[in-house]
């Protein structure tokens, strides 16, 4: 219990960092969180149509487009057996992740925000993602499960305004829809998972490689 709540306290700390990256979370690990408190841990690279560039203004002014081609992911989650509440952080990114599970299917969604530096107010500053996953899976043993997955997304990637000498640079994420499809594998508390995304309103394909493993943490005891 004090290794949960450690990890709830680090989540928390890291929220007051929140950056600017934000993609769909695993399917494999949210349909086979152990009824209990897990703690998950792992990440994702990713290739495709990715938007890393440079654009330089006078001077020694410029903004630097960094959706990059990898991220980590840490995720501590609580779920009974047709549930799961979990608090996710990509890089910085603070989500949480909500969603109804059985043996076979499940439907999640998360929701995350990120700061704008270029608003003038509290509400203008403020970027949202999110999205919904529905999930497929075949339980082959009872360690061993392979999984396809459906989503529809509003994802985020940094972006830095470096406005030159003795100016702070602006941080503001860039944020763009996309729908796609994926499949998984999992062996006991490992998975690995292949994603491709279609950006909504533009021609751009990503393809994401997720790997990721659970620490089982606590589990939930109904007969006390």
């Amino acid at each position: 219990m004090a290794r949960g709540i450690l990890w709830i306290v680090l989540m928390v700390c890291a929220l007051l960092l929140a950056g600017c990256s934000s993609h769909p979370p695993s399917a494999a690990q949210f349909m086979n969180a152990r009824n209990g408190i897990n703690f998950v841990a792992g990440g994702a690279v990713r290739t495709g149509d990715l938007d890393n560039r440079k654009i330089p203004g006078r001077d020694d002014e410029s903004v630097s487009y960094e959706e990059g081609y990898w991220n980590t992911d840490l995720a501590l989650s609580f779920a009974t057996p047709y549930g799961v509440v979990a608090l996710d952080l990509e890089d910085y990114t603070y989500r949480t992740i909500m969603g109804g599970r059985s043996r076979y299917f499940g439907v999640q969604g998360w929701y995350g925000f990120a700061a704008d530096d270029r608003g003038d107010d509290v509400s203008s500053r403020m970027r949202h993602m999110g999205g919904v996953m529905f999930v497929e899976q075949y339980p082959v043993s009872e360690n061993f499960k392979v999984g396809i997955s459906e989503h529809i997304s509003r994802n985020s990637y940094r972006v830095i305004d470096d406005p030159g000498c003795c100016t702070f640079n602006k941080l503001y994420p860039e944020v763009y829809s996309e729908f796609g499809a994926g499949a998984y594998v999992v062996y006991k508390g490992f998975s690995a998972e292949f994603r491709y995304g279609r950006e909504i309103g533009a021609p751009n394909n990503r393809f994401y490689f997720q790997l990721n493993y659970a620490f089982f943490l606590k589990e939930w005891n109904y007969s006390k």
